[in-house]
């Protein structure tokens, strides 16, 4: 039988530590996907996080104004999605998907155009980056823009 040393008291217990914090943190789905023509309720975007390596996939994906883009975690850690740098999306914190567990997901409706960086906090330094490029939306059919 294998005896417990101090440092594996010590490893377990940070571990539990972290699986706690990381718990309380976790908020599912925090953004609801509003539906879109025809009553869908899809993303026009799909955004896969990965651990191996830790990316996000796309890195680099450009909508139009009003589009939702969903960002899914499908890796077996923890990650976010923090917008960063001069310009945030309209309405957002400097934290906006809060600690993403495995398997949950985080949705934003982009309403502005612009280009947003955003990160995940914890695998930044591995160069989990991405941006969104955001244009603007385009009137309907048979309409002029700025015309009722």
């Amino acid at each position: 039988m294998i005896g417990i040393t101090p440092n594996m008291h010590r490893v377990l217990a940070a571990v539990a530590v972290a699986i706690t914090v990381a718990g309380l943190g976790c908020r599912s789905g925090s953004s609801p996907v509003t539906a879109g023509p025809g009553g869908r309720h899809e993303p026009a975007a799909v955004i896969v996080i990965s651990d191996a390596p830790a990316e996000f996939m796309p890195n680099a994906l450009t909508i139009r104004a009003g589009d939702t883009v969903e960002w899914r975690n499908t890796g077996g850690i923890a990650h976010s999605v923090e917008f960063v740098g001069e310009v945030a999306p309209e309405g957002t914190a400097s934290s906006q998907s809060g600690i993403m567990a495995p398997n949950e997901t985080y949705s934003y409706t982009f309403k502005v155009p612009g280009t947003y960086a955003y990160i995940c906090r914890f695998h930044v330094i591995n160069g989990m980056v991405g941006k969104i490029v955001v244009l603007a939306d385009q009137p309907a059919s048979g309409t002029t823009a700025g015309t009722p």
